[in-house]
């Protein structure tokens, strides 16, 4: 459990620190739900789907037992190295 929190706090820092700007613009004008899903729904869909699929891959190739169990493995750390290259990609975008 304590890789998946490490991983998504390093993914929401990085939301943070890349979409600051984006969404204090876009909250300024009342767009609560671009500003919100930038900071929390975008990463944590993103990290879960990406986690999900590789974990999913990684159990079917090496099988169940060899494997910790959803939220204990370090395969987190992967699906979080994904989220904040996205997040970057994503906020590269806008300039």
């Amino acid at each position: 459990m304590m890789h998946q929190i490490i991983s998504l706090g390093l993914s929401f820092a990085a939301a943070i620190l890349f979409n600051l700007k984006a969404v204090a613009v876009a909250s300024s004008v009342g767009n609560w739900g671009e500003a919100l899903g930038r900071l929390l729904f975008g990463p944590v869909v993103f990290f879960f789907l990406a986690h999900t699929i590789i974990y999913g891959l990684v159990r079917a190739v090496r099988g169940k037992p060899k494997l910790a169990s959803y939220a204990e493995t370090k395969l987190n750390y992967i699906a979080a190295a994904l989220t904040i290259l996205g997040v970057m990609g994503s906020a590269a975008s806008r300039i």
